[in-house]
């Protein structure tokens, strides 16, 4: 009689992202595939069982008694299955490879950017993923080896360093700032949304010299608040790391910036002794503390500021 085939790994770790997410299309988000893939090993891994594991409905995918068994088994030794795999990679001290890293977008493009060149000058045999997102990557599974992130809670599982916190301050176009009185009218201003669901004055513009100024739409990345404010649509509130070299915009307020959240350069404690992981740790030390100013606003922004009326 021939032995049945073993499921397969990859159809495991689909499995356990549908019981995650919930549909298909969300498990394909979140594994960076197609939704047909998705479904293709789902169905591949109910054969290879010979069961069914979800009933497919509208809203989406809901795990039959078999699913849900195979659920607790499944989640148990994918994560036994990431730890070994941590710990093999914990022990390769060669540079030529691949990293992992992500970080949200301020830090991407307003501070790493113009140094990668210079790191990957150094080691040239080091493939480098960049992952530019403000969702929380899952280390413990490799879905990044290094995250630099700006948050003030970062999970206990990793390990790495606290360096200072960002600083934000209140941006315009200079038209923009000429043109509105914040005192007499500022019913006829806007400061730009985040997609926050807080009202028209929400708690972060109460602090502000333009508590008076209602919020308008939803602008949910800097790099586009940046462009619609140079476009003269509104205030934003934006990191200084990105802000101050904004050439369409100055500080909309004479008061210093604000601390954000602090910054962390973070990986999983068996990984932290590969030596491309060391070796970007190192070189983010040094890019964040080289960007100190810029990070803090502490070296200004340059151009005329105008203060606000009132």
């Amino acid at each position: 009689m021939a032995r049945a085939a073993d499921p397969d790994w990859e159809d495991i770790k689909t499995f356990n992202a549908v019981m995650a997410a919930g549909t298909v299309r969300n498990a394909a988000r979140d594994l960076g595939v197609h939704h047909s893939t998705v479904s293709r090993r789902i169905e591949a891994l109910e054969q290879c069982l010979k069961v069914r594991l979800f009933d497919r409905r509208p809203e989406g995918y809901a795990p039959t008694q078999a699913g849900e068994e195979l659920a607790a088994i499944a989640g148990g030794f994918g994560n036994e299955l990431n730890a070994i795999t941590r710990r093999i990679a914990g022990r390769d001290d060669m540079l030529p490879g691949k990293l992992t890293v992500t970080m949200a977008e301020p830090l991407a493009t307003g501070i790493f950017a113009p140094r990668l060149a210079e790191f990957s000058d150094s080691y040239p045999g080091l493939e480098l993923d960049i992952i530019v997102t403000y969702e929380q990557l899952d280390v413990s599974r490799r879905e990044a080896d290094i995250a630099v992130r700006m948050n003030n809670n970062p999970p206990e599982t990793l390990v790495g360093k606290r360096y200072f916190p960002y600083f934000t301050s209140i941006y315009a176009a200079p038209a923009y700032l000429e043109t509105h009185d914040f005192a007499a009218a500022p019913e006829k201003a806007r400061w730009l949304g985040w997609g926050d669901t807080e009202g028209r004055y929400p708690d972060w513009t109460q602090r502000t010299d333009f508590a008076k100024v209602p919020v308008w739409g939803a602008f949910d990345r800097p790099s586009l608040q940046i462009a619609a404010a140079e476009a003269g649509m509104g205030l934003a509130m934006l990191p200084c790391m990105m802000g101050d070299l904004a050439p369409g915009l100055v500080r909309a307020t004479d008061r210093k910036p604000e601390p954000a959240r602090d910054i962390w350069v973070l990986t999983h404690n068996d990984l932290r002794r590969t030596a491309r992981v060391r070796a970007f740790m190192d070189f983010a030390e040094e890019v964040i503390r080289d960007n100190k100013s810029l990070l803090t606003g502490e070296g200004g922004d340059q151009r005329q500021a105008i203060p606000a009326a009132g």
